[in-house]
């Protein structure tokens, strides 16, 4: 006996279950030697089947050994195909001894795996395109037409960008394992179509050409037509409108009825009709309004239509706009003109009234909440001086109402009202107002009594104390919502991915309190059968495993998967990371979790461009300015990355920058999460840097170091580094030094380890927070140096908001480097190589110098028989110690991106940690260790990328110093006994009392 259940979609199985029912329970009925007879086996045809074996066993509802029974056999096919996973199943019975022997015969469904487009793809569309246009969800049931309607898509998606002869091939593969099918698609583009002179008809009023050069379809000089593509042709339409909006013909309108293409000469004629429509001029009446602004507030410009809502849309954003610049009076009505010489005319007449400043806001009849927390959520402002006549609108008067009413709804206040008024001639000043927020509090509703049902698959009892709602409580639908969204992420991250929460609040027997019932639908658990894998061809499916959190036989978690996605994504080898349930809906315990994977391209290129315009370093033959000249420094970066080296998540790196003041090539190899430790990294570097942002020399760094990183916690991160590297000067512009000692290159082995802490709420504009660093480093012989010396540079910089607008942000920068053992024939001073020595000043540190001008400077040889110091050039020699604290009071200053800030700025490099001083007074033109105070004031604006700042200082007690009036070979002409040379003149010198600085990233 064989029954056949038929060919089936799951979304119809169920009345034909019924009727299956109905036709075998006769059929048993008339098989008395089946029907009751024991069962004597169950098996399956394929053995293999696509259930997990667990899953197919609580499922299967013909147990050997017991009866056969027709409503057993109707149940078992019924619960099957609610799994999704089968196409047909068939039941055979067949006599087995005494009993009877039955056997399911199964079709399985397929699903969607991976994704693959091959062959040559001409971009445009890329691979991203046609992976969207093929429409092959991933997860989802396979249909075999699906695979005509992607190459159907496809071949219209390549048309609409000119490849006419494009070809589409699509392939699947089976997988037995998964029941996923894997598709390939297979394209050749062809040969791109060029346009051809278009067919225009229709009211043009515009001379062709002017049309047609509107389009862009064709190159304007050469006169040669562009290639075609789907986004070449919508810019084309939308450029002729453009045109005609620039013709103040705002109601135009173009319909692309064809692109007509010529296989032979491979052309496309675009066949366009236009109507032009009459002139549209808006005008402001009563009030100066510019063109531009009209355009930003009347939305026919942006629509390219005219109709009253948008007329009134445009009232009432001028409305606001005049608002907001202190006509709280002003009154915005239109008028639409008739149509006259092909011109319509729309007239916006704008009373603005009297010119009012909003100098007060109140809050009244608040009780519950301050004054303080109902203004930090406000929209309207006071004057001050970053607005100057308050910020005022209609619009924000009603939205701070709505905001109000919402703080207080939150909190349980479900009847409260907040209405606002305005007062003219505030406390009797003429063109002054303010306006009164009145709160109509109302009860505060209570919850008397919560409880929950539906509970029986997780223990709840630890979630239900984190629930926002709890007896005593306030009622409001805030903190209902977000207890369903704890519930339901603690269901989802337990493998109840189908979870469901209602709730319902009825009155208790106390006025003003409710019983909250929460109701949570559960559905079943589901669970990980397997973690399937698709999509790699450069990364090693190990290293993709190691960061898979997801493992068989948990729990499926929807958070769990995306919390994995996240994960993968960090390691910043992939362009596209897709994941899905195999067949969501499926009635199944367990599922297969897919993770689709898109590599990213294996190289990038990144160039950058910037300048900075300041008293710039540099060296230079012109000896006669030691303190530099104000300049800009033009610079350029490349970096050459190679992603995923290896297969491995690795990177390989290649830094070049090149500037007035830097030339710089670095090499890096990044390993990653080492031992599979988050936020552990080991970074191999070799570098070639040649720096002359000193005005003493140019420094040449030849370096090979090793850094292992380590995240202690999210703010905190250890830096543990050894560097080898091999300093020297060069173009050392001040001929005292030109000796062997400081002339000659020296290798320099040193250890460092750096601790970050970093606690600010914004990195690139901090206005709460505290940010820590401490680097200890030791240079000594033990690591094949050739100095010997231990280095601390410290630094604690916090950021502290005063009231609502304003922020106090301080740094105090500490740094001491100490030389021991010194080496034969110099001194604890010529110990530290030029290169190794602090040099400060200018926009980061100390903005009352120029750029690395802070510090001890050359000050010549002892003065000759003659008795002057021929030999002084006040070039800058670097320090030992350095200390510098910086203060900033930031503030709004012009709108929403313009701030401003006040500065003073502190400190210097020293000869020695002895020789730091908080004097504020140089005791001679040779004395440089005394404390430089400089204050001043800065303009930021704000941009995406941090904001852009200019900075002008005023040192109050600069140094001054011997320099030298000549050039170069004056100076090496001079020396002792040559006072009587008139080439050898010293000078007095300063650094100057004015700086300024411009650049991007806020100071500190």
């Amino acid at each position: 006996m064989t029954l056949r259940t038929g060919n089936r979609s799951f979304s119809s199985f169920l009345p034909q279950v019924i009727l299956l029912f109905t036709a075998i329970s006769p059929l048993l009925a008339q098989s008395p030697n089946y029907d009751g007879r024991p069962v004597t086996a169950v098996t399956y045809a394929p053995e293999k089947q696509p259930l997990d074996n667990r899953d197919l066993e609580a499922l299967q509802l013909v147990k050997t050994g017991a009866p056969l029974r027709s409503s057993a056999i109707a149940q078992t096919i019924d619960k099957l195909y609610a799994t999704g996973a089968y196409e047909d199943i068939q039941v055979e019975a067949q006599p087995s001894g005494t009993g009877v022997a039955i056997r399911f015969v199964t079709k399985a469904n397929w699903f969607i795996g991976h994704i693959e487009i091959t062959g040559k793809v001409s971009d445009p569309p890329n691979r991203g395109q046609l992976l969207s246009t093929a429409q092959f969800p991933l997860g989802a049931k396979f249909q075999p037409e699906m695979l005509k309607t992607a190459q159907d898509s496809l071949k219209k998606l390549f048309t609409a960008n000119g490849l006419y002869d494009a070809g589409v091939d699509i392939s699947t593969e089976e997988d037995p394992d998964t029941q996923q099918v894997s598709v390939t698609v297979d394209v050749k583009a062809g040969k791109r179509a060029k346009y051809e002179e278009p067919e225009l008809h229709g009211d043009l009023k515009l001379p062709e050409k002017t049309i047609l050069r509107a389009t862009g379809w064709k190159y304007r000089f050469i006169k040669r037509w562009r290639q075609v593509t789907n986004s070449r042709t919508q810019k084309g339409v939308e450029g002729i409108l453009k045109k005609y909006q620039s013709k103040d013909r705002l109601a135009a309108t173009v319909d692309l009825k064809s692109l007509d293409y010529d296989a032979e000469s491979r052309r496309v004629k675009p066949r366009l009709e236009i109507a032009a429509g009459p002139k549209i001029e808006i005008k402001a009446v009563e009030a100066k309004v510019s063109k531009s602004r009209l355009k930003r507030y009347v939305p026919v410009y942006e629509e390219g239509a005219v109709d009253r809502d948008l007329l009134v849309e445009g009232a009432r954003n001028l409305r606001d706009y005049f608002q907001s610049q202190g006509y709280p009076e002003v009154d915005v009505t239109f008028q639409e003109l008739p149509l006259k010489d092909d011109t319509q005319t729309i007239q916006f007449f704008i009373a603005r009234g009297p010119k009012r400043k909003l100098s007060h806001i109140e809050i009244a009849g608040n009780k519950y909440f301050t004054v303080d927390l109902i203004r930090e959520r406000m929209f309207l402002q006071p004057s001050s001086l970053q607005f100057r006549n308050g910020r005022f609108s209609e619009a924000f008067r009603k939205k701070d109402e709505e905001t109000i009413e919402a703080l207080y709804k939150s909190n349980g206040f479900r009847d409260v009202k907040a209405v606002s008024t305005i007062t003219n001639n505030y406390k009797g000043k003429e063109n002054q107002l303010s306006v009164t927020f009145t709160v109509t509090e109302g009860p505060q509703w209570r919850i008397a009594s919560i409880d929950t049902s539906g509970v029986k698959g997780v223990d709840l009892s630890d979630i239900l104390l984190r629930l926002s709602s709890a007896e005593g409580q306030p009622f409001s639908d805030l903190n209902i919502s977000e207890d369903r969204n704890v519930i339901l992420t603690y269901y989802y991250e337990n493998g109840f991915p189908k979870a469901n929460f209602k709730w319902t609040a009825t009155p208790s027997g106390t006025p003003t309190q409710v019983d909250l019932h929460y109701v949570l639908e559960e559905g079943s658990q589901e669970f990980v059968r397997r973690v399937v894998v698709s999509g790699l061809h450069t990364s090693k499916q190990k290293f993709v495993d190691k960061h898979l959190k997801i493992q068989p036989d948990a729990p499926l978690s929807p958070v769990e998967i995306a919390n994995t996605q996240r994960g993968l994504y960090d390691l910043g080898v992939f362009a596209k990371i897709n994941t899905a349930v195999q067949d969501f809906d499926g009635d199944i315990d367990r599922k297969f979790v897919l993770f689709d994977f898109e590599e990213a391209a294996r190289y990038t290129v990144n160039v950058g461009v910037g300048a900075e315009i300041a008293r710039l370093g540099g060296t230079s033959t012109e000896i006669a300015t030691p303190v530099g000249n104000t300049g800009f420094g033009p610079r350029v970066s490349l970096d050459v990355s190679r992603l995923n080296f290896l297969g491995i998540g690795h990177s390989v790196t290649l830094h070049g920058r090149i500037s007035s003041l830097q030339q710089k090539a670095s090499i890096s190899y990044l390993a990653p999460r080492l031992g599979d430790v988050e936020g552990r990294d080991l970074t191999f570097s070799a570098i070639y840097d040649l720096s002359r942002d000193v005005r003493t020399f140019a420094s040449k760094r030849q370096e090979a170091s090793v850094q292992l990183s380590n995240k202690l916690s999210r703010a905190t991160t250890l830096f543990a580094r050894f560097a080898y590297r091999r300093v020297s000067t060069t173009d050392i512009v001040i001929p005292a030094l030109l000796v062997p000692q400081l002339l000659q290159a020296v290798r320099i082995g040193i250890t460092s380890v750096n601790l970050v802490q970093d606690r600010r709420d914004n990195p690139t504009d901090a206005k709460r927070g505290v940010y820590n660093t401490v680097d200890l480093a030791l240079a000594s012989k033990v690591f094949g140096s050739q100095r010997n010396f231990g280095r601390l540079l410290a630094r604690n910089a916090t950021y502290t908001k005063i009231g609502k607008k304003f922020v106090l942000a301080r740094q105090t920068t500490f740094g001491l480097i100490q030389p021991f053992s010194n080496a034969a024939g110099l001194t604890a001073a010529d110990e530290i190589p030029l290169p190794e020595r602090f040099f400060g000043g200018g926009s980061i540190t100390h903005r009352g110098f120029p750029e690395n001008q802070a510090g001890p400077r050359d000050v010549g040889t002892p003065a000759g028989p003659g008795g002057t110091a021929t030999q002084a050039t006040g070039f800058p020699l670097g320090g030992n110690a350095l200390f510098f604290n910086n203060i900033e009071l930031r503030f709004p200053l012009i709108g929403e991106n313009i701030a401003g800030v006040v500065f003073h700025d502190a400190g210097n490099v020293f000869t020695t940690l002895g020789d730091i001083s908080f004097r504020v007074r140089q005791r001679d033109l040779q004395d440089f260790n005394y404390m430089v105070h400089a204050a001043g004031f800065g303009v930021r604006y704000k941009t995406p990328i941090g904001p852009v700042r200019l900075d002008l200082a005023y040192s109050i007690n600069p140094p001054s110093f011997n320099g030298f009036k000549g050039t170069i070979q004056d100076l090496l002409a001079c020396g002792p006994g040559s006072s009587a040379n008139p080439a050898c003149q010293v000078v007095k010198q300063n650094s100057g009392h004015i700086q300024f600085f411009f650049s991007i990233g806020q100071t500190f």
